[in-house]
Order: C-alpha cells, then sequence, then structure tokens
C-alpha cells in the first residue's frame, strides 16, 4: 500500500484512537505515506463559547485548538514513524468562509498539507443532518459545485477532498444525473490543474451496503483527460479499523484510469511516487 492521504484521529470529534495507534497500523499495512488531517470547520475556528453556542454532532466548533493538539501530537510521533512517512496535515471545511484563518494553518511551519473540503453550505449544517425530503436537490447538488469552486480559487489547500461529497447523502446517490453539473465540475478540475493541486479518490464509502467511491471514476478519468496528473489516494479513516480499506482497489482504479504516478507533498511541495 502506498499512502492514504486523509486520516482522523481522536482530536477529531468523530473520529478515535491517538496518532501513534495510526502510524502502528500503517507499519503492520505497509503504507509507505499516511497524512493525519483532523477536521478543522474554519467557520469555527474558535470554541462554541466564543459564538455563544453549544457542541453537538451537527456543528463541530474550535477549530483552531484541534489542529494545535493535532499537529503537537504528529510532532511528537515523527521520529518515531519510520518507515512510515508520516505527514502533518488538516483537513479544512469551508475555506472560503474564513480564508485569513485557513491562511494560518495552512502557513503554519509544521504543515505538510491541507486537504480542503466542503462539508455545508453557508448558515447550513453538513451535509449529513440535511433533510433531503425538503430540499431541491438539482439547486442543492448547484449550490454545493459553486461552493466548491469557490474553494478551488482559493490558495490555503493541496488537495481537493471529497469532490463530490453533495451528493454522499442524497436518497439515491446511484440515480442522480450529474450531467446539468458537468460544465461546473469541468471548471473545478481546470481550477485545481491550474493551481498544479491535487484531487483525491477517496475510498471511504467502499465499506457501505452499496459502495461508492468521492469522486467516481467518470470524474476522475475526466480529470485525467483534461491533463490533470496530481492524484491522492485516502480512505477518509475516522477508525484504526478503515485505514488500508480498500487501498489496494483504489490503487487499481488509479492504473485503469491511465495514472502512473500518486502524489505527496512534503511543506506544500508536491512529490511523486510510482504508481
Amino acid at each position: 500500500m502506498i499512502m492514504n492521504l486523509h486520516t482522523h484521529t481522536h482530536h477529531s470529534p468523530d473520529a478515535k484512537q491517538t496518532v501513534a495507534e495510526r502510524v502502528e497500523a500503517a507499519k503492520q499495512l505497509g503504507l509507505r505515506f499516511m497524512a493525519v488531517t483532523d477536521h478543522v470547520e474554519i467557520n469555527r475556528y474558535y470554541p462554541a463559547s466564543y459564538y455563544g453556542a453549544v457542541e453537538s454532532d451537527e456543528y463541530f466548533y474550535d477549530g483552531g485548538g484541534v489542529f494545535a493538539r493535532s499537529a503537537a501530537e504528529i510532532a511528537a510521533e515523527q521520529a518515531h514513524a519510520a518507515p512510515v512517512r508520516l505527514l502533518c496535515g488538516s483537513e479544512i471545511g469551508q475555506i472560503p468562509q474564513d480564508v485569513e484563518k485557513a491562511a494560518l494553518i495552512y502557513n503554519d511551519p509544521r504543515t505538510d498539507l491541507v486537504v480542503g473540503s466542503v462539508h455545508e453550505l453557508p448558515g447550513r449544517p453538513d451535509f449529513y443532518f440535511l433533510d433531503y425530503d425538503k430540499e431541491d436537490i438539482p439547486q442543492l447538488v448547484t449550490a454545493y459545485f459553486e461552493e466548491v469552486l469557490r474553494l478551488a480559487q482559493t490558495d490555503c489547500w493541496d488537495i481537493l477532498g471529497h469532490l463530490t461529497y453533495g451528493l454522499r447523502y442524497l436518497p439515491d446517490r446511484r440515480a442522480y444525473d450529474l450531467t446539468p453539473h458537468s460544465a461546473l465540475i469541468d471548471e473545478i478540475l481546470r481550477t485545481v490543474i491550474a493551481k498544479n493541486k491535487a484531487i483525491e479518490l477517496n475510498g471511504s464509502g467502499l465499506r457501505k451496503p452499496q459502495p461508492y467511491i468521492d469522486p467516481d471514476l467518470a470524474i476522475i478519468r475526466r480529470y485525467y483527460d483534461l491533463g490533470g496528473r496530481n492524484l491522492t489516494i485516502s480512505t477518509d479513516a475516522h477508525d484504526t479499523k478503515y485505514l488500508g480499506f480498500g487501498v489496494d482497489l483504489l490503487e487499481d482504479m488509479a492504473r485503469a484510469v491511465g495514472f502512473t504516478e500518486l502524489c505527496w507533498f512534503e511543506k506544500h511541495e508536491i512529490r511523486r511516487i510510482a504508481l
């Protein structure tokens, strides 16, 4: 197994286990590169009390604190991680909502890479919590991709996370037709390519009863056809038992599209490794 560049530990409110436990599991799996990318919802950078709010399953607060604690634990484990290359990362959600705070984490000297993600639209909860019976689905999906494009146009990220997250919880994801959104998706992909950033092949959905990947292979192929060559692989593991789940399959998928290399980042500098 070559890499898993999107993982979460106990510093993320919805995840488990320490960095040391992840490193030990990565060694046993034979992973060569692993990034710990705990959740930083940048629109809630401070603790809940700062906003006069209460922490809940729907809203994670204290993104800045999460990064500080996660980065400190990663730094403490890096000297003991060999032969695994342990990278210090962060998954920053909603970057366009507070680019200045995102820049603080991106420019932190400890940071190797940032996964940029959109988990929620402005003023709304995570897509996981939406009542889809009350949504105009095509309008919602358009708004999602527009927000992803806004993220792509910023500079405080290295890897565009789970490009089709906004589809993940649709009542019938498999049946949803992305054709009306093709031009917008192409604009996102061209922006990624122009910035020499990367997209990820995210396999977190492979363990579901109806397996899926984010994005699907049609979008990965379109990225490749447009000239995109910067691809990473992740399981988005929130539990150690999923750290290597499906990684070999994801590597095979990437090869089938035409990729001969994967990429990783060291202090935001792109590095490549044969696939």
